[in-house]
């Protein structure tokens, strides 16, 4: 079978994407770009048996109302979640990061749309559900285990709070992965958000576990593999081959019509 000069160049131009997109999704089997997604949901039922899970970490998609394993899902860090670095971002020397500049889901869901108030972006949330047991400190721990050898760049969870807004980073793995790399959540059906940041585009795999003492009882989900993808701004060349695409497709409807 000849191609066409046409199709010859179009594959030439977008067969690496078809084979990125291929690369990502033959891990997983949902992208999840915006709306509200809690990233992080801790679950426990005290009445669980196998193949279900006692104590565990999973993904919600609130909008949909479904729950995910973490290694059914990517989730995507859009175009637009670099643009909002100057608000969310302006503290990011408190990172130890090199640049200012990087990629932020924000904490604040106003902060996730665009102009029009539509979804630019993921909302992402930490939530749990401690089946009314009365767990240790009333608290979850969500520990950052490895990362994927292949990351591109940093990850870090931080916000500000308070009156004063006072600064917590409780993972960031500028300086690699360690103990400490742990974020507290309420065991009380806690719902919470953070900043989650960013410093180069790419795919990011990065592995949680999430435990909790119940009495003298510890309890640990399994570790679960995160993938997040995040997109690049376009280039230049990126945006003129967008628009010369658009401007071939227009000429073409008015040759059609002559």
């Amino acid at each position: 079978m000849t191609l066409t000069m046409k199709k010859q160049t179009f594959l030439k131009i977008f067969s690496p994407l078809f084979l990125f997109g291929f690369a990502l999704n033959s891990y997983a089997v949902v992208t999840l770009s915006t709306g509200h997604v809690d990233g992080f949901e801790i679950h426990y039922d005290s009445t669980a048996t196998d193949p279900e899970e006692r104590f565990g970490l999973h993904i919600h998609d609130e909008s949909t109302n479904t729950h995910y394993e973490p290694a059914e899902v990517i989730l995507q860090v859009n175009e637009a979640a670099y643009s909002l670095q100057g608000e969310v971002f302006a503290s990011a020397s408190r990172l130890g990061w090199e640049s200012e500049f990087g990629w932020v889901l924000p904490s604040t869901q106003s902060e996730t749309v665009d102009g029009n108030g539509e979804p630019a972006m993921l909302f992402l949330g930490v939530a749990s559900d401690g089946g009314g047991a009365a767990w240790a400190g009333n608290q979850f721990k969500i520990s950052l285990i490895s990362v994927g050898a292949n990351n591109p760049g940093d990850f870090a969870m931080y916000r500000f709070s308070g009156s004063a807004g006072s600064f917590s980073n409780p993972i960031n793995t500028k300086n690699g992965v360690s103990s400490s790399d742990v974020l507290t959540v309420s065991s009380l059906g806690g719902h919470e958000h953070w900043n989650w940041a960013f410093s180069e585009p790419g795919e990011y795999t990065l592995n949680f576990q999430a435990s909790g003492l119940l009495v003298d009882t510890l309890f640990e989900s399994a570790v679960e593999t995160y993938t997040f993808n995040v997109i690049p701004e376009p280039t230049c060349g990126t945006l003129l081959l967008i628009g010369l695409v658009g401007w071939v497709a227009t000429r073409k409807r008015v040759f059609s019509k002559g």
